[in-house]
Parts: C-alpha cells; sequence; structure tokens
C-alpha cells in the first residue's frame, strides 16, 4: 500500500462513501430482473428494451460534469449522491415497468455522476505513482455496495415487499450527505484551474463540448473505439447473469446469491489488480488484457458446459468488470486537460452507455433470431478484436502527471 499524506486519505474516504449508492444501484436491478419481471408483467421480448432505456440514463450524467468543470467537482458530486438516493426510494412505489424503467432513468443519470466525479476527484488529487492504486480502491470499496444489494437479494423472497424493499434500503446515501457537505473539499487541481483563468472554466455547456471535441478530437475518437466494443457485450453480459441462472439452469434466488458472492470476491481483486498492475506495468497493455478476458468470460459462462466451467466463468466476469471500469475510467480522466477532464470524464460515461444500450438491443433482435439469450450472447462476441487494436494508438498515462499527459490551454 502507497504512503499517503493525510489530505489523500480524505479524498479516498468521502469519495468511496460518496461511490456506496451507485455500485448498489447497478447491482440491484440486475439482480432481482427476475422479481422485477414478474411483479410488474413484464414480457419476455421486452426486457432487453426496456433495460436499455433504463442504461439510456446515464447519457444525461454528461450534464452533471460539464456543470462540474464550471462550478466545482464538491457541489455536483454532492447532488450526484442525493438525487440517485431519492429515485431509489421512488423507485419502491413502481407500478408498471414502464414507470420503474423511467425513474431508474433518472437514478442512473445520478449514478453516472456519483462514480464519474468521485474518480475525477480522485485523478485530480493523489499523486501520479498511485493514482490507478487509488482508482482500483475507490471501486473496490464502492463495490461494498454491490455486495450490500446481494446480501439483500439472497433473502429477497422473505423480506416485506420483496424486491421492493431492496429499492428502499438504496436510499441510504440521504444519511450520509450532512458528512460529505462538511468533510468533502474542492480540488487543488480544480481551484488552481480556475485562479489562472485556464481555458474551459466559463461559458455555455455546448461551448465546453464544442473545445473539447475541436482540441482533443482524436482522443476522443480512440476513446469511443476502446469503450464501446466493451460495453455492446459487458452490459447484457451482466445484466443477464441472475435471470440465466435462475431461469435457464434452475437456480433459486439464494443458490445465485451464493453462487455470485463467492465468485463476486473477484471484482474487488479486478479492480485492485488493474489499478496496481497499471501503475507498475502501464495501462495500455493491462487494458488490452482485461478487455480480452471480458469475452473469455461471457463465453464461459454462456457457452460453457458444467458448473465448474459455469463457476471459472462467473469469476472471470467479476474480475474483468472490475478491472474494465478502473482502467475505462483513468482513460477518460488522465487523457483530458483540467478544464475538460469532468466533461471528458462524461463523455467516457455517454459512450458506454450508448454501447451499452446498443448492446441490449442487439440482444433483443438476436433473442428473435436464436431463441436464446445465452446463444445470443456468444454472437456479440464477434466485436472483440475492436478495443485492443485501437488502444494500440493511445499514448501511454501510467506514472505521468496530469499536466504532462495534457496540459491546461492557457486563455490569451
Amino acid at each position: 500500500m502507497p504512503v499517503l499524506s493525510g489530505h489523500e486519505r480524505r479524498v479516498l474516504v468521502s469519495t468511496c462513501l460518496a461511490s456506496l449508492g451507485s455500485f448498489y444501484t447497478m447491482a440491484l436491478t440486475g439482480l432481482a430482473l427476475p422479481q422485477i419481471q414478474r411483479g410488474l408483467a413484464i414480457p419476455e421480448n421486452e426486457l432487453g428494451s426496456l433495460f436499455a432505456l433504463l442504461r439510456f440514463g446515464t447519457l444525461f450524467s454528461l450534464g452533471l460534469a460539464v456543470s462540474a468543470d464550471r462550478g466545482g467537482r464538491r457541489r455536483l458530486l454532492i447532488v450526484s449522491v442525493a438525487g440517485c438516493a431519492l429515485c431509489n426510494l421512488a423507485t419502491a412505489f413502481a407500478q408498471s415497468g414502464l414507470t420503474l424503467a423511467g425513474l431508474q432513468l433518472i437514478a442512473r443519470c445520478f449514478l453516472g455522476g456519483e462514480i464519474l466525479l468521485a474518480a475525477v476527484v480522485v485523478s485530480e488529487e493523489l499523486g501520479a505513482d498511485h493514482r490507478g492504486w487509488g482508482l482500483g480502491l475507490l471501486s473496490a470499496v464502492g463495490g461494498m455496495g454491490g455486495a450490500l444489494a446481494l446480501l439483500g437479494f439472497a433473502v429477497v423472497d422473505r423480506l416485506p415487499y420483496g424486491w421492493r424493499a431492496l429499492f428502499v434500503v438504496g436510499s441510504f446515501g440521504l444519511l450520509c450527505l450532512p458528512w460529505l457537505w462538511h468533510s468533502l473539499t474542492e480540488t487543488r487541481r480544480f481551484s488552481d484551474h480556475l485562479r489562472h483563468g485556464a481555458v474551459g472554466s466559463d461559458g455555455p455547456a455546448w461551448r465546453a463540448l464544442r473545445d473539447v471535441v475541436s482540441g482533443h478530437g482524436w482522443r476522443l475518437a480512440a476513446m469511443v473505439g476502446v469503450i464501446a466494443p466493451v460495453a455492446l457485450i459487458l452490459e447484457p453480459g451482466s445484466v443477464l447473469i441472475s435471470k440465466h441462472l435462475q431461469d435457464d439452469l434452475g437456480y433459486s434466488p439464494a443458490g445465485v446469491g451464493l453462487l455470485m458472492a463467492v465468485c463476486g470476491i473477484a471484482a474487488p481483486l479486478g479492480n485492485l489488480v488493474s489499478g496496481i498492475a497499471s501503475d507498475r506495468l502501464g495501462r495500455k497493455p493491462v487494458t488490452m488484457v482485461f478487455s480480452m478476458l471480458v469475452s473469455i468470460a461471457i463465453a464461459l459462462f454462456y457457452g460453457g458446459a458444467g458448473a465448474l466451467v459455469l463457476t471459472i466463468g462467473l469469476a472471470l466476469l467479476f474480475l474483468s468488470i472490475g478491472g474494465i471500469m478502473v482502467l475505462h475510467t483513468a482513460l477518460a480522466t488522465e487523457l483530458f486537460p483540467t478544464g475538460f477532464r469532468s466533461t471528458a470524464a462524461g463523455l467516457r460515461e455517454a459512450v458506454a452507455t450508448l454501447g451499452a444500450s446498443s448492446g441490449l438491443g442487439i440482444l433483443s433482435l438476436l433473442y428473435d433470431a436464436t431463441g436464446s439469450h445465452a446463444a445470443s450472447m456468444i454472437w456479440m462476441l464477434l466485436v472483440t478484436p475492436i478495443s485492443p487494436v485501437v488502444l494500440l494508438f493511445l499514448p501511454e498515462t501510467a506514472r505521468r502527471e496530469l499536466e504532462e499527459i495534457a496540459p491546461d490551454p492557457v486563455r490569451t
């Protein structure tokens, strides 16, 4: 473990606490999918499209990201925590699939804000030698929210009001707001950025988007090529885990909970391994490895035979989810200057959202042709080689100061 200053430790505690609700919400909807489907009478052939709409909500976190490049990271991060918690509370009272999707669409907007702004804060406040480690720790500790969702799901059939009670628990972020308000401070890099009057500190949102595209278009294009193909297969592959185990393989909710608890240990391991390894070996080679690992895991889980292959595939899937989350986050926060860093992180989330929504939509189309979600997942693996190839054209960012990678342009 690297030696951290008192300020760096406070930053990690605050951002990890802010991330708990986002990871809980991400895990919960996929875990309780069969129960939600039955409770709200959602037809089988509408699942992919409905959850594509839900995932589309993180696109709107781009607005929070752009605002954070104008008004600061702290304020928008706190707003995101409150918004996600309130939407989870409201979801507990949803009476239709469309209502649930609409509420969770809004929740995903704030959820995306929580994740991307916490990562921006960590990237800007931690030293270059252990920035990847910090992002890995942020995801690993934040992932405890996913563990909480898993524990709740294991007893979902015995909870009063079933899956609805789990969404009530998802509003716990409201209890954290007073502490975050008093302990979370604005990042030093952003404060310096405002004092020096660098480009990107004022003006309307559309100007920020225009400037980051015009000044860093090739890096944005490469980011799309790296992130979108992975999101295309990773989102449906993770959303359908519980459904595949219950509906295709006959697992009970308790059995799903036990298997996912055992295999889920690999997710925080992936967070930490990817962060530490990329600090030492470089972001590019480690990201290439994890991009390939995503497809290997999905092929084993959805296409393999036998309990052992299934378990190995699920463990590798959790490992790759944990790792790719950290590595794609680092990609966006390190390649762009301070004045556009949050906006670029929002664009990364938008790219991942479009890729994920496209993957869920393609899943629905393939289901009509194959009659099986598992078989459809195998066909989607054809996009696997795209991301590693595009990574070859990006600069290495590990162990370099952010200003060296992407200096802030000064207004003339």
